[in-house]
C-alpha cells in the first residue's frame, strides 16, 4: 500500500490500533480508512471493530476487513458489526487498493450539499456527525448506540424538554438511494400506524438541515429476548407467554391496519425495564410493508432481507408476504423458546443452506421436544410452521393458546432433562446458546446497556442496538434493528 502512496501505521494488535487512532478525540485522528483482520492478538477484530463502532460511523471512519476467514457467518456477522468492506485471503493488493480508494471517495461525497446555499464550515461539521452535533436545534447527539449497513442510532437530550430519546439516522451515503431513502422513511410510517403500548413509539421523523433522514424513538433500556435467550435456553410456559403475548397483540394490531413486520425475530423484541416493571417491545418496522400496497409505494422488497431462521418459506422465495408471514416468525421464535433448539434442525452453516430447510423440510414436532407441555399447546406452534400461509393459525389463535394454557397449566418441576446439549442463534447472526433449565416462571437476564429501536439495519442491530439497520446491528447498548 506504501508503494501506491498511501501513508500507513502498522500496529500489533487491537488495542494500539485503537490508541493510534484516537476516537475519543475531536475529528477523525488523521485516517482515513482502518484495514483489520479478525483473528488478532488480544483483542479479536469483531471487538475491535466494535469499539471504532461506538465513535465513529461507516461514513466517517471506513473499516476494510482482511482476513482468511472465509465462512459466511463471519462475513455476515462483520458486516453486520459495521464493517464497510470484506475481502479475503489471498489478498490482491490491487484489488484492496481500489476498494480503499472506493470507500474514501464514498467518503469524500458523502454528505449532500444542503438544499440552500450554506457555509463550507457547516460542510465540514456534518462530516464528523457524532457526538455533541445538535439537529434542528433540539437534539443534541451524545452518544452512538450501534451502526449498521444503513444508519446509526445515538442517545440524545432533546435540549427543550430535557429528556432521553433514540435518533436513528441515515447514512448520508445513502440518502441519494431512493429506494434506500424510502424505505428508512417508511420505517417510521409504519411503527407510527401500530399505535399499542408493547410497540416501540416513534417520536419525531423529519429531515436535517443538511437533508438527511432521521427518527426520534422512545429510548429503551434493557436486554433483547435473544440476550434472554442466550443465559435462558429453554423457557417455562409461563415466561414465554409473558413474552409472546404481548408481541402477538402488537402484530395483531399491525395486521388490522394493513401492517407486515416481516422481520420479527427474539432480536426484535426488546425486554424493556421501566419504573413499572418490565415492558416487552416489539422493535424494528424497518422492512415492514403495507399490504397490498407495496407496489404503490415502488417498494417490491427487492434488496431486503430479514433474518432466515425465523423467515417464512414465502419470504425466503421472494413471494408476497402477509400476516401469515409473521405468523410463522411468531411460531418460530415460540419454538425456540420453548424447546431450546430451532424447529428445523440445528442452525445451517449458511444462511443459504437454512432457507432450503426452512423451504423443504419438515419441523420437528414440538411435543417431541418438550412432551411435558399441553397437547393444544404443541399442535397450534406446529401450525404455525407449516409451508402453506393458508394452514396456519391466526395471530389471535396463538396468542389465545399461549394465555389459556399458561394460566391452567402446572408447570412441572424444574429444571427438565434436556434431550441433548443443543445450539441455537437467537436470531440468524447471533450467538449460540447452550440448552439449560431454569426455575419456574424464572430467568437470568444479562446486564444490558441501553438500547434503541434501530432496524433494520439491522444497526442488530441488526441489530441487530435498539439494533440495526437491517438489519441491521451490531450491533455499547445495543441498538435493535434491524436498520
Amino acid at each position: 500500500l506504501e508503494r501506491k502512496g498511501c501513508l500507513t501505521v502498522s500496529v500489533t494488535d487491537g488495542s494500539q490500533a485503537l490508541q493510534k487512532l484516537e476516537l475519543d478525540k475531536p475529528g477523525q485522528g488523521g485516517f482515513d480508512a482502518v484495514v483489520l483482520d479478525l483473528r488478532m492478538p488480544g483483542m479479536t477484530g469483531l471487538e475491535v471493530l466494535s469499539a471504532i463502532r461506538k465513535r465513529r460511523t461507516q461514513v466517517e471512519l471506513p473499516v476494510i476487513m482482511a482476513t482468511a476467514q472465509t465462512d459466511p457467518d463471519d462475513q455476515v456477522s462483520a458486516l453486520e458489526a459495521g464493517a464497510n468492506d470484506y475481502v479475503t485471503k489471498p489478498i490482491d493488493v490491487n484489488v484492496l487498493f481500489a476498494r480503499i480508494r472506493a470507500q474514501v471517495r464514498a467518503k469524500a461525497v458523502a454528505i449532500p450539499q444542503p438544499p440552500t446555499r450554506r457555509s463550507s464550515a457547516m460542510s465540514l461539521a456534518s462530516v464528523s456527525l457524532g457526538p455533541g452535533t445538535v439537529i434542528h436545534g433540539r437534539y443534541r447527539l451524545e452518544e452512538m448506540l450501534g451502526s449498521g449497513g444503513f444508519g446509526a442510532v445515538f442517545r440524545a437530550r432533546h435540549e427543550k424538554l430535557d429528556s432521553d430519546v433514540a435518533i436513528k439516522i441515515l447514512h448520508p451515503h445513502l440518502v441519494g438511494t431512493v429506494a434506500v431513502r424510502k424505505r428508512f422513511e417508511q420505517e417510521a410510517i409504519s411503527a407510527c400506524r401500530v399505535k399499542h403500548q408493547h410497540a416501540v413509539q416513534v417520536l419525531d421523523a423529519a429531515t436535517s438541515e443538511l437533508g438527511i433522514p432521521y427518527i426520534v424513538m422512545e429510548l429503551l433500556s434493557g436486554p433483547t429476548l435473544s440476550e434472554e435467550l442466550a443465559s435462558v435456553t429453554r423457557f417455562s410456559l409461563g415466561r414465554a407467554t409473558e413474552i409472546l403475548a404481548p408481541v402477538c397483540e402488537v402484530l395483531e394490531e399491525a395486521h388490522r391496519v394493513g401492517i407486515v413486520h416481516r422481520d420479527v425475530k427474539p432480536a426484535n423484541v426488546m425486554l424493556s425495564q421501566s419504573p413499572r416493571g418490565e415492558v416487552v417491545k416489539v422493535l424494528d418496522f424497518g422492512i415492514a410493508t403495507f399490504v397490498n400496497r407495496e407496489q404503490q409505494l415502488g417498494l417490491t422488497g427487492e434488496g431486503t432481507v430479514g433474518t432466515p431462521l425465523f423467515m417464512s418459506p414465502e419470504a425466503l422465495l421472494g413471494r408476497a408476504t402477509s400476516p401469515a408471514s409473521d405468523v410463522f416468525s411468531a411460531g418460530v421464535t415460540a419454538y425456540v423458546m420453548l424447546a431450546g433448539e430451532a424447529p428445523h434442525g440445528p442452525p445451517a452453516e449458511s444462511p443459504f443452506e437454512q432457507a432450503i430447510r426452512q423451504v423443504h423440510h419438515t419441523p420437528v414436532p414440538l411435543a417431541s421436544v418438550r412432551p411435558d407441555l399441553p397437547s393444544e399447546v404443541s399442535r397450534v406452534i406446529l401450525a404455525t410452521l407449516s409451508r402453506d400461509p393458508e394452514h396456519r393459525p391466526p395471530m389471535a389463535e396463538l396468542r389465545e393458546t399461549l394465555v389459556h394454557w399458561a394460566a391452567s397449566f402446572e408447570e412441572p418441576v424444574w429444571p427438565l432433562p434436556n434431550r441433548a446439549e443443543s445450539t441455537v442463534p437467537a436470531s440468524g447472526d447471533e450467538p449460540t446458546m447452550r440448552a439449560h433449565g431454569v426455575g419456574q416462571r424464572g430467568h437470568t437476564r444479562n446486564e444490558s446497556g441501553v438500547k434503541a429501536s434501530a432496524h433494520g439495519d439491522d444497526v442488530s442491530g441488526e441489530t441487530d442496538g435498539q439494533p440495526g439497520d437491517e438489519d441491521d446491528s451490531p450491533e455499547a447498548g445495543k441498538v435493535s434493528s434491524g436498520s
